[in-house]
């Protein structure tokens, strides 16, 4: 090797050197191939790495200036983890620093570090939804879970308490008791049993829903009308329907506006809750034939003695008008 020679070998051995520090720790050391010392260098990659306890980081490496490329890996500290003789690297369980090496096995005393930092796994976190709610005896609610930093996202349903609270199925479905109570569903996760999120339920009583009727009473004549109105009380759905009892007892509107039949009676309007169809009221309607006016004509009349006459007969009730129209024989004494 000429000295021009021998200065460039020099020199690519110095700049491989910096480039294999900036790869991980390493020494270099020397090996005679036969044509004189060479400069045996080694790195590791990743120079390192971050992961949670007994998880696994796969590193590499490379050996320059011998052929004898083998390695061996090793991890610094008697408690750090394990290495295999492929360069995959357990960590332990505890938390903390620690350094995988790789040394040449041509020159045992060359070799490069990792640092690994073994990091707490995040804590499971399990969120239930709704947080808060309420439901009335009987009914049901279903409720869902969120977990968070765990792959298992699976959750066990249960009641927190042992009796009168009612029941929940693995679906998150939770069923009301009979009785009001305050109660509590709680979402458990399967990956971690310690960690679970607790939801509050407030069972109520079901309101009685009770329907009242104004006018209660009414008296109106034939073919008139009546407006009555409905209270609904126990339940925020307020509507009602309306009805006549009697077959030809009047009609009524859905916004409660009652007309009186032609027949003279005793009838009666119902209305019915939208809500609970068992829960009804009633008002009484008393409705009277009134004749408004009666009218006849001719008015005067001339006839003939022994003579006919045609009489028109109009009455007017609250219903309208109805004419009759009848002869009637006259006896008139001559004069």
């Amino acid at each position: 090797m000429t000295k021009n020679q021998s200065f460039l070998a020099a020199l690519a051995a110095v700049a491989l050197g910096a480039t294999l520090s900036a790869c991980g720790a390493a020494t270099t050391g020397s090996v005679d191939g036969g044509g004189g010392a060479q400069s045996v260098a080694v790195n590791i990659q990743p120079p390192s790495a971050e992961v949670l306890p007994a998880r696994t980081v796969q590193f590499a490496s490379g050996v320059t200036g011998t052929a004898d490329t083998a390695v061996t890996w090793t991890v610094v500290e008697a408690s750090g983890g394990s290495v295999d003789a492929n360069g995959l690297y357990t960590a332990p369980s505890s938390v903390g620093t620690y350094h995988v090496q790789v040394a040449s096995r041509a020159e045992p005393g060359t070799v490069a570090r990792a640092t690994v930092t073994v990091t707490a796994a995040p804590a499971v976190q399990v969120a239930i939804s709704p947080k808060t709610t309420s439901v009335a005896v009987g009914k049901a609610v279903t409720f869902s879970a969120t977990v968070r930093n765990a792959s298992n996202t699976a959750v066990t349903y249960r009641v927190q308490e042992a009796s009168g609270c009612g029941s929940v199925t693995a679906g998150g479905v939770y069923t009301a008791p009979a009785a009001a109570a305050t109660c509590h569903v709680v979402a458990t996760s399967a990956a971690d049993t310690s960690k679970s999120d607790t939801a509050t339920v407030t069972v109520t009583a079901t309101p009685v829903i009770n329907v009242a009727v104004n006018p209660g009473t009414a008296a109106i004549s034939s073919c008139l009308t009546q407006t009555f109105t409905a209270t609904v009380t126990g339940t925020t759905d307020t509507a009602v329907t309306w009805s006549v009892v009697e077959a030809g007892g009047g009609v009524i509107t859905s916004a409660g506006v009652y007309t009186a039949p032609a027949s003279a009676g005793t009838y009666h309007v119902v209305a019915t809750s939208h809500a609970s169809a068992s829960r009804t009221a009633q008002a009484t309607v008393t409705v009277t034939d009134k004749i408004l006016s009666v009218s006849v004509s001719p008015d005067p009349i001339t006839v003939s003695p022994g003579g006919t006459v045609q009489f028109t007969a109009t009455v007017v009730t609250t219903c309208g008008s109805t004419t009759s129209l009848q002869e009637v024989p006259v006896t008139a004494s001559a004069q």
